[in-house]
């Protein structure tokens, strides 16, 4: 694993946030362990969501649909609700004041809704991304005439890929904060508070060290 942290020393040069971590997860956890920890940060996003009313998306159903958040707040019902009864129709009717506050509610878990879906998609791609380079990188590896299968050569294939890797890092990381920063503005036109937002930033650089902590292992261990 020591070789890890050479290889990921080159990653440095261009980008230190979040790295230290994941190397440091990487040289003190197996993959067991590190599956287990993203599946405990999943869960605890999941609740995190479940406390504004709010899903974990079907990324592979939500994929290719339109997850632009909506710009209209659809108007406040004012027709009265019925109920069955055995006597007929029942009419209630519900004060102006809570339909529209009802409204409200409503418009702004349908744009934070859009928003989640829209970060479940860009995470979706940058895991698919890493997947990717790391089975190449083994792949490549794989190939080479059994002479040549060294550490050396190891390092050489990954270092090859680092510039890909950062760029592709530093794009997931821009998409990320647009749409956290369109969080942040939903949340504020409705006069909440950004302790959603601040939680779900942190829960994404933590789940990020997680995921390239997993690659190294993959690769090194």
């Amino acid at each position: 694993m020591v070789l890890a942290v050479v290889v990921v020393g080159a990653w440095f040069a261009y980008t230190q946030r979040n790295n230290l971590k994941a190397v440091y997860l990487a040289m003190t956890s197996d993959a067991d362990t590190l599956k287990q920890k993203e599946e405990e940060q999943d869960k605890k996003r999941e609740e995190l969501l479940q406390q504004y009313g709010l899903t974990e998306p079907d990324v592979s159903q939500i994929e290719g649909e339109n997850t632009t958040a909506p710009q209209t707040e659809p108007p406040a019902s004012s027709s009265p609700q019925t109920s069955p009864s055995t006597g007929g129709t029942e009419t209630t009717q519900t004060p102006s004041g809570q339909s529209g506050q009802d409204s409200q509610t409503q418009a702004m878990k349908a744009k934070l809704q859009s928003y989640v879906n829209q970060l479940y998609q860009v995470e979706a791609k940058y895991q698919g991304y890493l997947n990717g380079v790391v089975a190449a990188a083994k792949q490549e590896f794989a190939a080479l005439p059994k002479e040549q299968k060294n550490s050396d050569n190891k390092m050489r294939i990954v270092r090859g890929k680092m510039g890909e890797l950062i760029a592709q890092e530093n794009a997931c990381d821009a998409e990320v904060e647009t749409i956290l920063s369109g969080m942040q503005a939903t949340l504020k036109q409705y006069g909440q508070s950004n302790d959603l937002v601040n939680q779900i930033r942190s829960y994404y650089e933590e789940s990020k060290a997680t995921w390239k902590a997993e690659k190294m292992v993959e690769l090194y261990g």
